[in-house]
């Protein structure tokens, strides 16, 4: 018993050292890639924040001149027509020109601009166009009659804007004085983006609707 006893001393010391911990190997290399997971469900639509000013009356109108044809402008300054919205949004301009008798306009008759008012007096045809154009934090409403027939214009004429961030292209626009814009409520970006692609075959009214705009 004693010699197998000091055998076994003897042995141990040598088995922790022969066990001891060794350099790092190098490391293995990389498994391969697992497969795809499937797809997950598709997000919720997009959203656009629709701007529209409320219905204005311009203070005054100017004489002016383009190529030769004289009309009368209004132009009002606005934060809300920028480069971001000339390139590459829709800005469409509403006109209720109650300013003309009933027979003529319709009251409370709404269309988009240009708007071109064909009217007789005696044997001569008038017509009568009323356009806006934008620039980047202006906008011109302009008003020409194709036989330099001018009176005072009304102050029952009113005008109002829409504009839709990221659609097409427009240079069309109108304001309010004191800019009294709104922000139409958000909506889903699809339901925009067909009101700016058909907005030329809509009434006033339907885009209003489709928009969540008060009329």
């Amino acid at each position: 018993m004693r010699v197998k006893f000091s055998m076994l001393v003897f042995l141990l010391p040598f088995f922790i050292i022969s066990c001891q911990k060794g350099n790092t190997g190098p490391a293995g290399a990389a498994g391969p890639a697992g497969p795809a997971g499937p797809q997950g469900p598709q997000g919720p639509a997009g959203t656009a924040n629709v701007i529209y000013s409320q219905w204005f009356t311009p203070g005054s109108y100017t004489k002016d001149t383009i190529f030769g044809e004289y009309g009368f402008s209004y132009t009002k300054a606005t934060t809300d027509i920028t480069q971001q919205v000339l390139d590459s949004g829709v800005v469409l301009t509403f006109g209720k020109l109650d300013g003309y008798n009933v027979a003529i306009w319709p009251s409370a008759q709404v269309a988009q601009l240009p708007i071109t008012v064909t009217y007789r007096i005696g044997s001569t045809i008038y017509n009568d166009t009323w356009s806006a154009l934008a620039t980047v934090g202006n906008l011109k409403i302009r008003f020409v009659d194709d036989q330099n027939y001018y009176s005072s214009i009304s102050n029952k004429h009113q005008f109002r804007y829409v504009i839709i961030p990221g659609g097409m292209k427009s240079t069309v626009a109108s304001v309010s004085p004191g800019l009294h814009s709104g922000r139409g409520t958000q909506l889903s970006s699809d339901a925009v983006s067909e009101v700016a692609r058909n907005y030329r075959q809509m009434s006033y009214s339907e885009i209003c609707r489709r928009l969540n705009i008060p009329e």
